[in-house]
């Protein structure tokens, strides 16, 4: 499978998919979708999940993106399971500062990975942009070397593993926020119905946050991506045309 069939599966089993489930099959009722929110919540959670076992199973290998994917669709699971064990129809109080702190997480630890491989071959930034599927590094680093330019050549990957973690922090500062926002309503609900508003507060969530958060973020990762390419041309005397790949 090509990678633009498989990140509009992604999209679509990650994204989409769970929405809809979410938004439709939570409440409990005759019709053959009307599954009640607990097992509206498990399948919305088995798609990505299953999507992400059945990635690994087809390359072999983790991808750290797709692991911390998966890591955030277990620690939904746990927290949701939590919310739902207090003794009663409501779900516990403290479920939206819970859920806040999971959706935070998720970009903490990814900025800290950034930071820790920031100076290594391996490091993330290679695998999200500065990616020897788009630049011709080979090509780049023997020039670097060539030119004398290897310190101001390190320096700049630095910079952009800095800017690439610091737009992480923002991530998880918006995820904290906007879900805040959603779950915090929820406790207001008559105690019978407030797991059935958890579970579209959990679908909006996943919708607005792409919107929200995702969207800034893209732009962020395109600024990165351009600050790159600039001064790899600067650095290196390379047109664009020789620093990326046809």
């Amino acid at each position: 499978m090509d990678k633009g069939t498989q990140s509009l599966l992604n999209i679509l089993l990650s994204v989409l998919a769970p929405v809809m489930v979410l938004d439709h099959c939570s409440v409990s009722g005759p019709e053959l979708w009307q599954l009640g929110t607990a097992p509206a919540m498990c399948l919305a959670l088995s798609l990505p999940l299953g999507f992400g076992l059945w990635t690994f199973i087809q390359s072999r290998r983790v991808e750290p993106l797709t692991l911390f994917g998966l890591l955030g669709t277990l620690l939904t699971g746990v927290v949701t399971i939590y919310a739902n064990t207090g003794g009663g129809e409501a779900i516990r109080p403290d479920t939206p500062w819970w859920y806040a702190a999971k959706e935070a997480a998720i970009p903490l630890l990814l900025c800290g990975a950034v930071m820790v491989t920031a100076r290594r071959q391996d490091s993330l930034l290679r695998l999200l942009l500065y990616s020897d599927s788009i630049f011709d590094i080979a090509t780049i680093e023997k020039t670097v070397v060539e030119k004398n330019a290897l310190q101001p050549y390190n320096a700049l990957l630095w910079r952009a593993s800095l800017f690439l973690g610091l737009s992480l922090v923002v991530s998880a500062v918006g995820n904290f926020i906007l879900s805040l926002c959603f779950l915090l309503p929820v406790l207001e609900a008559p105690a019978a119905q407030q797991a059935l508003e958890y579970n579209y507060a959990v679908g909006r969530m996943t919708w607005w946050g792409y919107l929200v958060i995702g969207v800034p973020l893209l732009v962020t990762l395109i600024f990165v991506l351009r600050h790159l390419i600039s001064r790899l041309e600067a650095l290196t005397g390379l047109d664009r045309e020789r620093l990326m790949l046809r």
